[in-house]
This record gives C-alpha cells, structure tokens and sequence, in this order.
C-alpha cells in the first residue's frame, strides 16, 4: 500500500481503516445497552426522524453517510500530517480526532443537526473514546502505510 501517492485515496482508506474499530467499538456499546444510537444512527439522523433511525434504509444510508465522513476525516489528517510530520502521528490523529468529535458532536448536536439525541454523559464520553480510536488508527495507517501520499509533493 506504500505505492499509493494519490492523497485523496490513501487519506480515505486510513479514514477507513480507523472507521472499522471505531464501529465495532459503538455496535458492541450499542448491543450492551451502554448507548441507543451509535455512529450509523446519529448519522441516518441528518435525513430522517427520530422514530425511523431504526429501518433498513435508514441504517444503510447512515452506513454510507458515516463511511464517506470517515473518508473525509482520514483526508483532512493526511493534510494535517504533511504540514505538522509523522513524528507522533498516532497522537496528532487522536488529538484530531477529539477536536473533530468536539465539533461535529458539540456544536452540531446542540444546532440538532440529529434527530438523534445523547441525553446522558455515558454516551456522549464512549463516543468520545471511539473518535480517539479512529483518530489514533488513521495517524497509524498513514505512518506506517501511506508515508509516500503524506510526504509534501515536491515540484518538477
């Protein structure tokens, strides 16, 4: 994977790749009864009602919609990566990942850009830890697999 020099799609798959723990960390929350909505519900959220987060279509389209925001997370800590360095990349990636958390989460749930709501600090500190997950597994892969898309492009 270290030939790949394109920092869009290297950006994505590391976003990716942090995205995989990240959702079985908040399923396995979900399952245990510790959170209502995870990640693909509050997702589904931005089209639908709050009594519809639950339905097929729902779950698929907040699948989709939580995937590409992971690409795009993965995208923008490449961009961060290449102006700050790889030297702790995996911390850079989980401090990005609480500010990213802070403002997607703080700010938008309070604009309820959701219709799914965290009413209790238990969900809200595990979702916290699953964007240090993400953030810290996306600085990894772009360290260790994708260094050749995070060096700076140096001109011909």
């Amino acid at each position: 994977m270290d030939r790949i020099r394109d920092s869009i799609l290297a950006g994505a798959l590391a976003g990716w790749l942090g995205n995989v723990p990240k959702e079985i960390m908040t399923w396995s929350f979900h399952f245990l009864g510790w959170i209502k909505y995870t990640f693909v519900h509050i997702a589904s959220g931005f089209y639908y009602s709050a009594e519809n987060l639950g339905a097929p279509l729902s779950l698929l389209t907040g699948a989709i919609t939580d995937w590409v925001i992971a690409g795009a997370f993965g995208v923008m800590l490449l961009f961060i990566l290449r102006y700050t360095g790889t030297d702790y990349a995996v911390f850079k990636g989980m401090g990005f990942g609480a500010v990213f958390y802070i403002l997607a989460f703080g700010i938008g749930m309070a604009l309820d850009i959701s219709r799914a709501t965290l009413v209790t600090p238990l969900p809200d500190f595990l979702l916290l830890m699953a964007h240090f997950v993400i953030g810290g597994v996306s600085g990894w892969a772009l360290k260790r697999y994708f260094s050749e898309a995070v060096r700076p492009k140096v001109e011909q």
